[in-house]
């Protein structure tokens, strides 16, 4: 999969988790690995900033500025 900027990546991945959500964690880890040619140490950051995207989109968090 092509992208150009690291939110192009963090969009690109959260969306191809949400279209395979009947999968385990650790399959979805493996397969998004796979198609977006990443490594451990980036998923876990990806997951780090998706989580914190979803904690300020719930109401939970202040902004980011």
């Amino acid at each position: 999969m092509k992208y150009q900027t690291y939110d192009e990546l963090i969009k690109m991945v959260a969306e191809f988790r949400s279209e395979h959500r009947n999968l385990t964690d650790d399959e979805l880890d493996k397969l998004v690995k796979h198609t977006f040619k990443i490594d451990q140490a980036t998923l876990r950051e990806l997951e780090g900033v998706s989580d914190l995207i979803q904690y300020i989109e719930d109401g939970k968090g202040t902004k980011l500025v």
